[in-house]
């Protein structure tokens, strides 16, 4: 049925016994009955196959999610209701009503945005959170179409690595250990371990603070790392004195009860960076890591595995950290001399 409400021509139609009102934006009668067969037809497909209203499935999503990831779930959480807000003003309401035309301009709105003003790598992290709730939502068979994210391209993302220098990484621990020794919170009774852990293993800081004992066997730990995948990591003597302190009382070896508050290292890096005035972020000592391993000369596939790195060639981004050896291995060519 057609109904006019203000200037507007808006649909009332009954699907299944459900009615749905929707506004077809326009004020003239022919263009509005054309949108009408048009969104009958489209509400009438979407009954008769799997579909879900797309906040419902956000709500069960972030439900799983909470369980199996509680450490990038909040932001994943903040990050949707950007984007439920930008699907209202769409008026879509179900998943099948999304194709890969929103999806680009999900991204130019994103874009748009000022406050904050969002990073090219930034939106594609917007972007795989629906992918990745379109291929949950195909897993859990509640809704039977596409995915409309595989047919849009991400932007292309320029990887940069700021790792700690030599000089900044003493400086920093040695900011580490004044925090640890006039402790002002439970983690950072424990900071400077951490911290050293997090050099000496490349994990992430996720990964320490839910580091299990059972995890910890024949001088290996086995992390379960980003997306379900698992990797073993050998300790080395620092990891294993670390770790020998702890006593083996609870089943996670740091005794902390907001070990999955994404705020919970927050005031204690500032601390970091107002002692040392270094720019300093946690993620840096896993940079400092890899860095490291590639100065010792250790090649690239091995430092990939011990990342976690689901492809070598993210792996490739600390390439450029060793130019001392790149530049020995050019000259050693120097005898190849022109003798003219």
């Amino acid at each position: 049925m057609l109904t006019k409400r203000g200037r507007f021509y808006w649909a009332d139609i009954y699907i299944n016994g459900k009615r749905i009102r929707r506004s077809l934006k326009t004020a003239e009668k022919l263009v509005a009955l054309d949108r009408l067969r048009v969104l009958q037809d489209k509400l009438l497909a979407t009954s008769q196959s799997k579909d879900i209203r797309f906040e419902d499935f956000c709500a069960q999503y972030l439900e799983w999610a909470w369980q199996e990831k509680p450490a990038s779930t909040l932001r994943e959480k903040q990050r949707l209701e950007k984007i439920k807000v930008f699907f209202r003003t769409q008026d879509i309401e179900y998943l099948s009503e999304i194709t890969p035309y929103h999806i680009e301009q999900l991204k130019g709105w994103l874009k748009a945005q000022d406050k904050p003003k969002l990073s090219k790598s930034t939106i594609n992290r917007y972007l795989q959170i629906v992918r990745g709730m379109f291929y949950k939502a195909i897993d859990w068979e509640v809704y039977s179409g596409s995915n409309p994210v595989k047919k849009v391209r991400f932007y292309k993302e320029s990887p940069q690595v700021h790792t700690l220098t030599p000089d900044q990484l003493e400086k920093v621990l040695q900011a580490s250990r004044e925090i640890t020794q006039d402790p002002q919170s439970p983690i950072q009774k424990v900071w400077l371990d951490i911290v050293l852990l997090a050099l000496n293993t490349g994990m992430r800081k996720s990964e320490i603070l839910n580091l299990k004992w059972k995890d910890i066997k024949n001088e290996e730990v086995i992390v379960s790392g980003k997306g379900d995948k698992t990797r073993t990591i050998p300790l080395n003597d620092t990891a294993l004195q670390i770790l020998e302190g702890y006593p083996e009382k609870d089943r996670f070896v740091f005794d902390l009860d907001n070990r999955n508050d994404r705020w919970v290292i927050r005031r204690t890096v500032d601390q970091v960076r107002k002692r040392t005035g270094i720019p300093f972020r946690f993620h840096q000592l896993r940079h400092r890591f890899a860095t490291s391993l590639v100065e010792k000369g250790c090649d690239f596939v091995t430092i990939s595995e011990l990342l976690g790195h689901s492809k070598l060639t993210t792996s490739l981004i600390y390439s450029h950290t060793d130019k001392d050896r790149k530049r020995q291995a050019v000259e050693s060519l120097s005898r190849f001399k022109s003798y003219a």
